[in-house]
């Protein structure tokens, strides 16, 4: 997956214009909820998901700090997210497949918060932006 020029400019207007540590909180706690099979490696959360939630709230940060820095640099992800992407995969046994689940869940909360901003341009480069950080995050994994 590539982003153009166009689709990159769009991407970075998104993520300035909303409050990414509080998107980020309400994608996992979609994830947590509609796919709880994702839980099993946030056991010290104590079952609590929700996006107000401390535990939940810090690792949105984590998160949302990772795609800040991959946004500011697009071209490089997979270099930027190499560390990450072994980590996930060595040290904490992440199927690759929940990276897309958040992406998608980070869909559903830009859709909500933006309404008729929603456009099927910002629909189409939001989701290739989750596509792109997937394939990132899973680049260690091959």
């Amino acid at each position: 997956v590539s982003l153009t020029d166009e689709e990159i400019r769009l991407i970075q207007h998104i993520w300035s214009n909303v409050n990414v540590v509080e998107i980020t909180a309400k994608a996992l706690e979609r994830v947590f909820y509609v796919y709880p099979w994702t839980t099993r490696l946030f056991t010290s959360f104590n079952h609590n998901f929700k996006a107000s939630d401390k535990q939940v709230h810090d690792h949105a940060v984590n998160v949302s700090n990772a795609i800040s820095a991959a946004i500011g640099d697009l071209h490089d992800i997979n270099k930027n997210f190499s560390a990450l992407s072994t980590k996930h995969q060595k040290k904490l046994g992440v199927d690759t497949s929940n990276f897309m689940l958040l992406g998608q869940a980070f869909l559903v909360e830009l859709a909500a918060l933006e309404k008729d901003k929603f456009t099927p341009q910002y629909h189409k480069a939001a989701l290739k932006l989750f596509e792109v950080v997937t394939e990132a995050l899973s680049c260690q994994y091959h």
